[in-house]
């Protein structure tokens, strides 16, 4: 019973912190150049791991899906199932995990040992908001980051998935192009890009509020990013589903 209570406590706690950084990004100063330097040290950090990761899931799906639909007859189709795969479910959902394992455990060590350090006191000291200047740039950033790079997943996967179902598969490129274009619509993109833009939010706040609550010393800053890569990876893959789900009740 106390774990419950616990678990609640947490997530009152974590429901004030994102309520506290909304407030803070509404109001000034704006720290624009934090921003643009946590945005490209983010891209940096996760460009090819997450293109690593992503990319991969394309061959093997055509890889998989070529024998099954050529059982039936229709390997021109495999294209359909690789677009809507992608778009959806697999590049989001990777790329939002790598983001996560990637800039949330960087974002929540770096603010876990600034809190160690009395860095975040020196700034409430030196009147600078450290939700403003610390977290604020983090959340911000993985929101922006995280559909950019998926976009670029997108591609490396599909690109992947027509080397094995084209010139390796013997599938008809045409055929390819043609059934994929039918398929996959914006709809498909948008989705895709507003599953990323909610995973990458919700990675920041995890990584800015695990590391705002560091206390003690380096094992305490260690403890608080391998928190926040779990907690995220776990919340990304239970709000996928959700949100699957409910999309595809709704017919979108």
């Amino acid at each position: 019973m106390t774990k419950i209570f616990k678990a609640l406590e947490t997530m009152g706690a974590v429901v004030v912190f994102a309520m506290e950084v909304v407030r803070s990004t509404l109001s000034r100063p704006f720290f624009g150049n934090e921003l643009i330097r946590m945005m490209w040290l983010l891209i940096i950090r996760c460009l090819i791991p997450v293109g690593l990761a992503v990319a991969p899931v394309g061959a093997v799906i055509s890889l998989q899906g070529l024998e099954i639909f050529r059982m039936f007859g229709l390997d021109r189709m495999l294209s359909s199932l690789l677009g809507t795969a992608i778009f959806r479910e697999y590049s989001p959902a990777l790329a939002s995990v790598m983001v996560a394992a990637q800039a949330g455990s960087s974002i929540a060590a770096r603010i876990g040992t600034m809190r160690v350090r009395g860095q975040i006191d020196a700034l409430a000291v030196m009147s600078v908001d450290p939700m403003r200047y610390v977290v604020v740039p983090g959340v911000i950033a993985c929101a922006v980051v995280t559909p950019l790079l998926n976009v670029l997943t997108n591609f490396l996967g599909l690109f992947s998935g027509w080397v094995f179902a084209v010139p390796l598969g013997g599938v008809d490129h045409g055929a390819f192009i043609e059934h994929l274009t039918a398929q996959v619509t914006p709809a498909d993109l948008w989705v895709g890009l507003g599953k990323c833009c909610l995973f990458g939010t919700s990675v920041g706040l995890i990584a800015g509020f695990l590391g705002m609550r560091v206390s003690g010393g380096a094992e305490a800053v260690g403890k608080a990013a391998n928190d926040t890569v779990v907690a995220t990876i776990v919340l990304i893959l239970l709000v996928d589903y959700i949100v699957s789900y409910v999309l595809l009740g709704v017919g979108v």
